[in-house]
């Protein structure tokens, strides 16, 4: 027989190892436990930053018998400064970048932060419409103003092959339509119907944006001989002065909800009872496919073959920073998306 002390030692050591794998098997499962948690805390972080926010626009609120009012949606940025000065540390953007011409500025402090050939100039296209709707939207008290288009505005432009509306002559809409039939829908017609409407005809309304140009202390480069931005030899900026132009327009309380609207259906007409929709498409493709760290809220793109693609947009950092990036010169839209993407995500957040 088995004597009584050994067999409580062997009782003590089989106790012990029960314990030591109870405690073990224990510790491997808080392990595990704690492992699951943070990794459904990142998933759940990263699916915050990436989810794209909601491409149904709330309603335009401005009130249309009320004057535009030069709030700063940024919360500090000023208008109406001249074009942001180079940082300190200016990034060069590289050879990734195939548009021909780039600038991101911080429009906060109004500093450049990255540039590509930012100072040469180029043909805007129809990003011109920015500084259209700026000084439409200082020059009319009355959004809710209509106005009658004519045939006088749409033959030539239609022979031109530019973009209009799909109003027809005789038809009347808003001031606040034609504002988002000229940044939406890219209208030209809508460019000139505001021209018309802010001066009598378009080469008042060119002086008025010439003047604007003077006061928001853009460069010498930068002259615009049409509201629309169809191809003139003497129709240019450059992608520093376009930020510049971009900035005032956010610190305008009008243009800043024109130009951050992904969709819009003005009043009815006799041709269209239930109104023209308009898109800012590439609004909607940065809210499906957002650049890293950053939420691009408003944008108006351009093209002529003599520009190639080009886009100033505005996006809110991660930081809570806000940007003004330019690019001009892409061989295509897509590279054109491509390239802004990856300007703010490198430059930016």
């Amino acid at each position: 027989m088995e004597p009584r002390t050994e067999r409580s030692e062997r009782q003590k050591r089989k106790r012990r190892k029960a314990i030591f794998r109870q405690s073990l098997l224990a510790l491997i499962a808080l392990l595990l436990l704690a492992g699951a948690i943070l990794l459904i805390s990142a998933l759940i972080r990263s699916a915050k930053r990436s989810a794209p926010p909601k491409t149904d626009n709330p309603p335009v609120t401005v009130d249309p018998a009320e004057p535009p009012v030069g709030e700063d949606p940024s919360g500090g940025q000023p208008a109406g400064l001249g074009p942001a000065a180079d940082a300190e540390l200016l990034m060069e953007i590289g050879e990734a970048i195939q548009s021909e011409c780039a600038i991101l500025i911080d429009a906060d402090a109004n500093v450049a932060l990255a540039v590509k050939n930012a100072d040469s100039v180029i043909y805007p296209a129809s990003m011109t419409k920015v500084m259209t709707v700026l000084t439409a939207a200082e020059a009319i008290p009355d959004l809710g103003v209509s106005f009658i288009m004519t045939g006088d505005i749409i033959d030539p432009l239609y022979r031109q092959g530019a973009t209009i509306t799909g109003l027809r002559a005789g038809e009347s809409v808003t001031a606040l339509d034609l504002l988002h039939g000229a940044a939406l829908r890219s209208a030209a017609d809508a460019a000139e119907g505001l021209a018309v409407l802010s001066d009598g005809d378009a080469a008042a309304f060119l002086r008025r944006m010439n003047d604007m140009a003077r006061e928001l202390g853009l460069s010498e480069a930068t002259h615009f001989s049409n509201s629309s931005g169809v191809f003139a030899a003497d129709h240019v900026t450059t992608a520093r002065d376009m930020a510049a132009i971009m900035r005032a327009a956010m610190a305008n309380r009008t243009c800043a909800h024109v130009l951050s609207t992904v969709k819009y259906v003005t009043a009815p007409t006799p041709s269209e009872p239930e109104g023209l929709t308009f898109y800012n498409k590439y609004l909607d493709w940065f809210m499906e496919k957002q650049p890293e760290r950053n939420t691009v809220t408003a944008c108006k793109s351009g093209y002529i073959w003599q520009a190639k693609n080009c886009i100033v947009t505005y996006a809110v950092g991660e930081s809570g920073r806000h940007y003004i990036c330019v690019t001009a010169g892409a061989p295509t839209a897509a590279v054109m998306m491509k390239d802004q993407r990856l300007i703010l995500s490198t430059y930016g957040g």
